[in-house]
């Protein structure tokens, strides 16, 4: 790996000879894009305002593709650019302070395939397969312009993407019609416990927050389902007032229950920190939907 990784280091040394506060700035703003908070916002703002169905499948899709990409990581255990010592290359500048853990595979390539593909394909309107390449192609280049991924790992990203992808689409539509031929308390079971087994193999942090999100997202759809009936109809105005309503929410359920949380190593962080995640994935399955009828925004 090392004739690679000199490689790809002397080709990030050559394209940051054009880098500039300007440009830094530019390429920081589109690897925020990437970045694992503001995926997490698309999840609201599909399930309250666009659509129903897309919100409730597509987080299963990207936090899993989050938490797999974690256990890559740490699997192979690849160094990142900043990190690499060698004396026959030029040293990379680290313009991008928020990358932490291995390089291989990039989580902002893979996760953004897998989030915007999947609304093109979901979708399929032309404009928006546009802006899903585009956004991918510019994302996973500001990985390697800020010095933070080696073209490898942006590579290993895109086809661990992909095939997650190709997985999903071929594969949800039977799991859920199985699924839902099932009695609700087989349903409720599952939507616990498959993801609790999953952290509990490997609870590497990310890769435990992605999946602690599930329990209580998943126990929420049903509950949504049986017992709320929201639907995301409505005018512009409801739509955006329900939409900040719950952002607003969301952000102080998030973070209050983060002041409960011990430090990682502590005997009662794990099960806090995944009471804390299902309670979020909870309020964005059920708890919003329950309010805006409530508050007639719905």
């Amino acid at each position: 790996m090392d004739a690679i990784w000199n490689w790809g280091n002397d080709l990030i040394v050559l394209i940051q000879t054009v880098q500039n506060p300007g440009l830094n700035a530019i390429f920081n703003a589109l690897t925020f894009l990437g970045e694992e908070a503001f995926l997490l916002l698309i999840f609201p703002c599909m399930l309250w305002v666009i659509n129903k169905p897309v919100g409730v499948r597509l987080p299963y899709l990207v936090l899993t593709s989050i938490a797999l990409n974690t256990w890559v990581k740490f699997s192979f255990n690849h160094p990142r650019p900043f990190e690499w010592p060698s004396i026959e290359t030029s040293p990379v500048l680290r313009l991008n302070d928020g990358a932490r853990g291995p390089g291989l595979p990039s989580g902002h390539t893979q996760n953004s395939l897998a989030l915007w593909f999947y609304l093109a394909l979901q979708f399929r309107r032309t404009w928006l397969w546009f802006a899903a390449v585009i956004l991918f192609i510019l994302i996973s280049f500001s990985r390697i312009y800020l010095g933070v991924h080696f073209p490898t790992d942006v590579l290993g990203g895109a086809i661990l993407g992909l095939v997650l992808l190709l997985g999903f689409v071929a594969l949800e539509p039977r799991a859920t019609a199985v699924l839902s031929a099932q009695p609700l308390a087989v349903q409720m079971g599952l939507a616990v416990i498959a993801p609790l087994v999953i952290i509990l193999i490997w609870p590497i942090s990310d890769a435990l927050a992605a999946m602690a999100v599930l329990p209580g997202f998943g126990l929420g759809v049903i509950f949504e389902r049986e017992k709320i009936g929201f639907e995301t109809t409505g005018s512009p105005g409801k739509r955006l007032i329900r939409l900040l309503v719950g952002l607003v929410l969301l952000v102080i359920i998030y973070e209050g229950l983060d002041l409960i949380i011990p430090a990682e190593g502590h005997s009662l962080y794990l099960p806090l920190a995944i009471t804390r995640y299902s309670i979020t994935g909870f309020w964005v399955s059920s708890g919003a939907p329950w309010l805006f009828k409530r508050l007639n925004l719905a």
